[in-house]
């Protein structure tokens, strides 16, 4: 491309409305939360917005335990000074309430993504955006002999609570379809017995990053399960225990989420900077998807443009967390390919 070109890309790349650019996954309601209110009073509203909070901080730190850390306190106390909207609503009354307690009061909010990302980093606490892994969830289950795998599209009680478990922490999940392609690959005895090879080939399908294998059995007092998570550059296991199956696969999902913030969660408030180079960049289009790309991606507070050539664009990354933070988020999209070694940044813009 002619050096004149490329002056013009440069001058009018701010002109351009850039379409969405396909990432992992991108949690758009990170920030909201929903919760009962004792009443539309100001010192109700105060303690729901609180608790909203502790939802949202649970989930952008990857912490189950954060909302009793001391470093987070100042931040519940003053909770309104974080929410963007907030509003209450009534939802419309059971029929089957033989009580007739009437409609809960319900509070929903939004918080401010940069004036929280900003407070958590000011307090030396960890912070996990919008990007996530997506997860794919092998859930097998003997239910006192009885023997099955939980599917997409089953209604059992299991692929309820899963997803309840996962949405309340923030973590994309998905389950296998378990449709003949995958019954022919995948037996209940693989995962029950720890072979997780035909489970990782017919995983690829699902093209997930992350890979969480559930074992739940029925025991002599209550329920265990077995878990194993595969991918975001490790492998780990652990074992739960619970009242119930519910029970079981909750704490499963709790230990999963705070397993990937460990790898995807950012700590440190240190400012540094990065080049970064992309190949493949032939016109404005290219060039504002890659901009708009890193630009939406956590640990980046700026970029710009260093140095745009016939065969490559250098990009200029002021960031707010280590390096290793943004590398581990531009692996789990898919619009940057690496190109040599990884300590090289030089990535390839994917097609």
């Amino acid at each position: 491309m002619k050096s004149s070109v490329w002056r013009l890309l440069l001058v009018g790349v701010c002109l351009l409305a850039v379409g969405q650019v396909a990432q992992a996954v991108r949690l758009d309601a990170l920030f909201q939360a929903e919760v009962p209110a004792a009443g539309r009073t100001a010192e109700a509203r105060r303690e729901a917005l609180t608790r909203a909070l502790g939802q949202v901080l649970v989930r952008v730190t990857g912490d189950e335990t954060v909302v009793g850390d001391p470093a987070v306190q100042p931040l519940l106390r003053d909770a309104g000074r974080y929410v963007v909207q907030y509003r209450f609503s009534e939802p419309p009354a059971d029929p089957r309430d033989e009580e007739n307690s009437g409609p809960e009061l319900l509070l929903w909010a939004q918080f401010d993504e940069v004036a929280l990302a900003r407070a958590l980093r000011e307090h030396g606490l960890p912070y996990w955006g919008r990007d996530r892994p997506d997860v794919l969830v092998w859930l097998a289950v003997d239910d006192h002999g009885n023997r099955f795998l939980v599917s997409e599209t089953s209604d059992d009680p299991l692929a309820s609570a899963l997803r309840e478990s996962a949405q309340r922490r923030g973590l994309p999940v998905n389950l296998p379809l378990l449709d003949l392609q995958d019954q022919q690959a995948v037996h209940f005895s693989d995962l029950w017995g720890g072979f997780f090879g035909p489970v990782q080939r017919a995983s690829e399908r699902y093209r997930p990053q992350v890979v969480l294998i559930g074992r739940v059995g029925s025991a002599a007092a209550g329920w265990s399960g077995q878990w194993s998570l595969l991918g975001a550059g490790a492998s780990s296991e652990w074992s739960v225990h619970g009242a119930t199956p519910e029970e079981v696969v909750d704490r499963g999902v709790a230990e999963a989420v705070g397993l990937l913030a460990t790898q995807y969660a950012m700590v440190d408030t240190t400012p540094g900077s990065r080049l970064l180079a992309v190949r493949g960049v032939t016109g404005l289009g290219d060039y504002a998807r890659v901009q708009r790309y890193l630009a939406s991606l956590s640990p980046v507070e700026q970029v710009q443009v260093a140095l745009a050539g016939p065969d490559q664009v250098r990009f200029a990354l002021r960031l707010n967390a280590p390096e290793q933070n943004l590398l581990q988020l531009i692996r789990l999209g898919r619009v940057l390919e690496p190109v040599g070694e990884q300590a090289d940044w030089q990535f390839r813009l994917a097609e």
